[in-house]
């Protein structure tokens, strides 16, 4: 498997591929099976994250597999093995825990 550091130009959805153009005009498809895509996307610390933190103009790492989807959909495409992407928020639990909200006023 190959891992490459990209910057996403294009996403799009086309034939049941979910299909990633990089700025070097490489093209990355993973299947689109019963709604769901069939690799995985994490963000730097390592935890599973929804494909939605995707967007076009983010730097990732992507990992593919050495074969390309030449004979589905007449594709040329690197297959999409797995997605890294950098942290876009940090939640900080210790001011959270000191949160109250001002419940008399909370739907004023």
């Amino acid at each position: 498997m190959d891992k490459n550091k990209i910057k996403i130009k294009q996403i799009k959805i086309e034939n049941n591929l979910f299909i990633i153009n990089d700025a070097d005009g490489n093209s990355y498809a993973g299947e689109i099976i019963k709604g769901s895509v069939n690799f995985k996307v994490f963000n730097e610390d390592n935890h599973e994250v929804s494909i939605n933190n995707i967007e076009e103009g983010d730097v990732i790492k992507i990992q593919v597999l050495n074969t390309q989807l030449k004979d589905l959909h007449k594709q040329k495409n690197s297959i999409i093995k797995k997605i890294i992407i950098k942290n876009k928020y940090v939640f900080n639990s210790e001011s959270s825990d000191e949160f109250e909200p001002d419940v008399e006023n909370y739907f004023t």
